[in-house]
C-alpha cells in the first residue's frame, strides 16, 4: 500500500505528514484522522524530508495482512471458542462465554499495543521525497517570465 503526502511539521526525527486516506485504507485508525478524508501519520523522517516536500510513504501488504488479522482474527477465535465452550452448559452461557472471551481477546491485543507500536513491520515508512512544491512553484513562474 502507498501513498503520497505533504511534510507539514517536523518533530526530532520525525516528521508529520498528511495525506488523503484512500479505500485501502479503510479505518484501520494507524493515522490521525483530520476529516473525512485527509489524515497525519508520524513516520520515521529517514530520507530527511523537510517541510512542504511531498513523500512517499509505504506499508507491505504483507504487514496490513498481518495486523488485520490480529485485529480480527484474534477476537474473532476468542468469541469462537468462548462459544464453544459456554455451549457446554447451554445457550445462555455460550452467549456470554463468546463475548466473554472476545472482551479478554481485545484486552490482552490492546495490554500488547505497546509492543505492537515498536514493531517496525507494522509502521509506514518513507520511501522517497517526490518534491517540493515551492521549488516547483517558483520554477514554473520564473519559466513564464523568460518566455514573455
Amino acid at each position: 500500500m502507498r501513498q503520497t503526502g505533504k511534510v507539514i511539521e517536523l518533530k526530532g526525527k520525525k516528521a508529520v505528514v498528511r495525506f488523503l486516506r484512500s479505500d485501502a485504507c479503510g479505518h484501520c485508525n494507524a493515522c490521525f484522522r483530520l476529516g473525512s478524508n485527509e489524515a497525519d501519520i508520524d513516520i520515521d523522517n529517514v530520507l530527511g524530508a523537510k517541510i512542504g516536500d511531498v513523500v512517499g510513504i509505504e506499508m507491505h501488504a504483507k504487514s496490513v495482512l498481518k495486523a488485520s488479522l490480529l485485529l480480527y482474527g484474534v477476537p474473532l477465535v476468542g468469541l469462537l471458542v468462548g462459544a464453544y465452550l459456554g455451549s457446554l452448559q447451554g445457550d445462555l452461557y455460550a452467549a456470554l462465554g463468546g463475548v466473554l472471551f472476545a472482551a479478554g481477546a481485545f484486552f490482552i491485543l490492546r495490554a500488547l499495543e505497546p509492543k505492537f507500536s515498536r514493531m517496525t513491520e507494522f509502521k509506514p515508512r518513507m520511501v522517497e521525497i517526490i518534491g517540493q512544491p515551492e521549488q516547483t512553484e517558483e520554477a514554473t513562474e520564473g519559466g513564464n517570465s523568460d518566455g514573455e
